[in-house]
């Protein structure tokens, strides 16, 4: 789901700066990346075989709110070092924090779950560069992070970094075995009224031991209305 967060948040893409290729900066400049924009976006998460579910996201700063269908809200706080899922529980907006023992919960019966939506692993120390190749059809850089933690289902992320674009263009998940679990594909970006872009659509990969993949959830995103007299989209 910029996931979508996570997914989706940490996905608007943003040129580097770093003359040199340093993996900390890479993973920094992602999660920045973030925090600049503003947009309200409408769209849907779609497992193959399965019905379609409503999607908004709205971002300010670092505010990021989620609505799933007519259901569950939740709100993502970013901040320098870490990622705070909440759930919104009434029209008020009053939050209360997400149990972590639920964080790898599927959403709605897709292969996304709670804690893809904040890509809370972009916030996890002592990132690794392991060197550069191609991953769906562009040429990155490949980083890996590992959980310092015992939260959550993954031990072990790569993150394949857009060489021209220095956003996240595919990422894998493992367990704490090194078994993979899911993958993540960019397949389509687009630009915001604001000049900056984001995601259009991302592929989410379910994956057996072997990497292959037994189940496919999408999420699409609308191309954003033209601003309006106030310079915000609608």
């Amino acid at each position: 789901m910029k996931a979508i967060s996570a997914l989706l948040f940490a996905a608007a893409v943003a040129p580097l700066h770093a003359q040199q290729p340093d993996a900390a900066a890479m993973v920094r400049s992602i999660r920045l990346s973030a925090t600049l924009q503003q947009m309200d976006l409408t769209g849907s998460v779609e497992k193959s075989g399965g019905p379609k579910l409503g999607l908004n996201l709205f971002i300010r700063d670092k505010n990021m709110q989620f609505q799933l269908g007519d259901k569950e809200r939740f709100h993502i706080r970013m901040g320098d070092e870490r990622a705070e899922l909440l759930n919104v529980i009434d029209d008020k907006g009053t939050t209360r924090a997400f149990p972590a023992s639920k964080l790898s919960d599927s959403i709605a019966g897709t292969d996304v779950s709670y804690e893809d939506l904040t890509l809370r692993f972009l916030y996890w120390p002592n990132a690794k560069l392991e060197g550069e190749e191609k991953a769906n059809s562009e040429q990155c850089y490949k980083i890996r992070l590992d959980n310092p933690g015992k939260d959550g289902a993954y031990g072990v992320v790569y993150v394949w970094v857009h060489k021209k674009h220095g956003a996240f263009w595919q990422i894998r998940a493992h367990d704490r075995k090194g078994t993979p679990m899911k993958e993540f594909q960019v397949n389509s970006v687009m630009k915001m009224p604001s000049g900056g872009y984001t995601i259009k659509e991302m592929r989410v990969n379910a994956l057996d031991s072997n990497s292959r993949v037994k189940a496919i959830t999408y999420l699409r995103f609308n191309e954003p209305a033209a601003a309006g007299p106030k310079g915000r989209g609608r």
